[in-house]
């Protein structure tokens, strides 16, 4: 019946159509099945039966179960799959950092401004207990508030840790099942001769899974197998052999994981190769992301607590002693030297910040070649310094490298400079008394109360509390100062430390515009000529001795010009003398008047300094001078809204693309039930029909039987 007879024919058609059947169901049963690609069966007609008045129709064959697959557009939803999910994990980690940093409440922005609120409070009443009580309080709330954010920053960070150890064992769990699959394939293959549909549906499912965490390129082997590739052209999987995928610490910074690829004998870090996928989401947070605001929120501790300490130590507190550190100094304590876990040198390394306005939020590398360092920085891969020895100072970006132990080098030796990372974590209040805070200005400088003349003199600026004279006992200066008008426009300083020295007399010169500079030791100049302008000098000498505290004076410097029209900066003198502050007189003095220069004792209520202090919060500190702590967290606040958007907008028109990719792939490869229910009909219709045909045949036979036996 396998010929050309009705019996035969009909037979290779119910068994076509019952396979087309089944076909059919086995579509709609997987209808919903992910990755599954509509089949179709192939019939063609049999070889036809020669005879002599012609060929004889057989009937019908199933050749194959086909496929419905299109290689171009599975590999367009896999691509666009991976950069779907790429761009999800990085805004998922984007928005939660630009929401902890916009936030009213929880960002930094609110406890600065509270801080500097309670710096003003101060100074407008420097000596009320409780102005100081709020401004140490709004200072520890400023610590916390850095640390707050810092702990949420190492929070995301182990959250990322966590997301990339797991996907590492997914993506190696996918990986061996596609070697397992490659393997069944071929097995198959080898048995049937023919294509296994299910098992390549399931294993391009694999592969699109795979996609979702990592980037990955494919090759198919002439045997059917199935090659995959990731990061920079590592092979995961080879025919039937899969490698795998590890995590490991930073050869630098243990807190960083980064992506190995296990190779034969040797690991390969590939972090920097990952461009898809959510592992790929991961890797590009951290570093455009992560690093920079949380290297950028320590760079505005750092700035706050170098500034501050330093116009702090410009002012004196309520016991009168010169300002110590306000905040502990993170200048010093916060860079961060990590040699590589592979050097072969035993130098142990140590930086700390010269100047807060040149730093930047980049991370440096460190690296000892041709017997020399070279110094990139990472943000620009700039090489910002080359040099042989420590200590070394990189001007351009404010960093000093100090050489803490060790003596031997080796070549490729490699060092991880971390200027500002931890300076947001150790931020914190040094002092702890109300009475520490130095809102006053260490110097003085006052009108004697029985000057003739108009003169103005004022303290403008401390610049150096270091200066020999500041080396204050029982509140005083070493030694502390008069200016005396020898006539209406000249001016002597002098000694008023109260030692018994004999004032050097000094007549004025002919031309009052030039100035007399003399120095300590010097005799000064006499006219001997003049004798009148020679006893005026010296009565005005005895009146204001009178003045004095302990008895004669002796001439620092002078006598000065002045011309009142102009004023004159008498600290640092003309003669180049410096104490590490400005002292300026105005107005019209008259001959006789005295001024005092000396330690501000007992000045709980002068603001001098807590003013400076609290002009630091709009004082351009930072970015080279550009920008003050408020602009700088403003910027690094918009930077990352900026970029979450970015992430926002990009992922869903990605998410448009994935969704057509997975309609057209869909439209040529998926199962439509209205089409599979008009085949069920039709093949069924068929087989109805080739059943007919059986049972005529079948009539047929009888037929011919029962003639045969009449």
């Amino acid at each position: 019946m396998s010929g050309g007879d009705l019996l035969g024919v009909s037979t290779s058609g119910i068994v076509a159509s019952q396979r087309a059947l089944s076909t059919a169901g086995h579509n709609i049963a997987n209808a919903t099945t992910p990755g599954y690609s509509r089949q179709r069966v192939d019939m063609a007609a049999r070889p036809p039966q020669m005879f002599g008045n012609g060929a004889l129709g057989t009937g019908v064959v199933v050749n194959n179960v086909e496929r419905i697959y299109n290689e171009f557009l599975t590999s367009e939803v896999r691509d666009t799959t991976s950069l779907s999910k790429y761009l999800d994990k990085t805004h998922e980690y984007t928005s939660q950092v630009d929401n902890m940093l916009a936030d009213p409440q929880a960002g930094l922005a609110p406890a600065m401004s509270s801080f500097f609120d309670a710096a003003n409070g101060v100074a407008n009443e420097p000596s009320s207990t409780a102005a100081r009580e709020v401004m140490l309080g709004a200072s520890r709330n400023l610590a916390d508030r850095f640390t707050y954010l810092n702990n949420r920053f190492e929070s995301l960070r182990e959250g990322a840790n966590k997301d990339i150890r797991s996907m590492i064992g997914e993506v190696n769990q996918i990986a061996g099942s596609i070697a397992d699959i490659n393997k069944a394939i071929v097995r198959s293959q080898e048995i049937s001769q023919r294509q296994p549909n299910d098992l390549l549906d399931q294993r391009d499912r694999l592969v699109q899974d795979l996609s979702e965490k990592i980037n990955v390129k494919v090759n198919l082997q002439d045997d059917g197998r199935m090659n995959v590739f990731v990061g920079n052209g590592q092979t995961l999987v080879v025919g039937d052999v899969a490698s795998k995928l590890d995590v490991a610490p930073n050869e630098h910074d243990a807190s960083r994981l980064e992506v190995l690829f296990v190779g034969q004998g040797s690991n390969i870090v590939i972090t920097q190769f990952l461009s898809g996928g959510q592992l790929g989401g991961l890797a590009k947070f951290r570093n455009e992301v992560l690093d920079p605001a949380q290297n950028e929120l320590g760079r505005i501790a750092m700035g706050i607590s170098k500034s501050f300490n330093e116009q702090h130590h410009l002012g004196i507190d309520l016991n009168n002693d010169l300002g110590g550190d306000f905040f502990v100094p993170l200048d010093k304590t916060s860079p961060e030297v990590m040699p590589s876990v592979s050097n072969k040198g035993n130098m142990e390394l140590s930086a700390e910040i010269t100047d807060a306005s040149k730093l930047t939020t980049s991370n440096y590398s460190l690296i000892y070649q041709g017997g020399q360092y070279e110094m990139l920085r990472l943000d620009d891969s700039k090489i910002v310094a080359r040099f042989k020895d420590f200590p070394q100072t990189i001007e351009t970006d404010g960093i000093k490298l100090n050489l803490q132990r060790g003596n031997s080098v080796q070549e490729g030796d490699r060092f991880m400079i971390q200027p500002t990372r931890r300076a947001a974590d150790l931020f914190s209040v040094q002092i702890s008394a109300v009475d520490k805070i130095a809102a006053a200005s260490p110097v003085r400088a006052e009108a004697d109360i029985d000057n003739l003349g108009t003169g103005r003199i004022q303290v403008t600026q401390i610049t150096d509390t270091t200066k020999p004279i500041f080396n204050t006992v029982d509140g005083d200066l070493r030694p502390p100062y008069v200016v005396r008008f020898v006539d209406d426009q000249h001016f002597e300083i002098l000694d008023n430390s109260g030692k018994p020295i004999k004032v050097k007399l000094a007549a004025v010169a002919d031309d009052p515009n030039i100035p007399l500079h003399g120095k300590k030791g010097e005799k000064g100049i006499e006219k001997k000529e003049d004798q009148s302008e020679h006893n005026k000098y010296t009565e005005h000498h005895e009146r204001n001795d009178n003045n004095t505290s302990a008895g004669e004076m002796n001439v620092i410097e002078g006598p000065i010009a002045y011309d009142p029209r102009k004023g004159i900066e008498v600290f640092p003198t003309p003669g180049g003398m410096d104490h590490g502050f400005h002292i300026k007189l105005e107005g019209t003095p008259k001959s006789g008047d005295l001024f005092r220069v000396e330690f501000n004792n007992d000045a709980s209520s002068d603001n001098k300094n807590i003013l400076a202090l609290a002009e630091l919060q709009t004082k351009p500190v930072l970015m080279g001078g550009k920008s003050d702590y408020a602009q700088t967290y403003g910027q690094l606040v918009s930077r990352i809204g900026s970029k979450s958007h970015e992430l926002d907008v990009n992922r869903q028109a990605q998410k448009l693309l994935l969704d057509r990719a997975v309609e057209e792939k869909e439209s040529a490869s998926g199962v439509n039930l209205d089409e599979e229910a008009a085949d069920m009909v039709r093949y069924q219709n068929q087989y109805q029909a080739n059943a007919q045909v059986i049972a005529t045949a079948n009539k047929v036979m009888q037929i011919l039987m029962e003639t045969f036996q009449r």
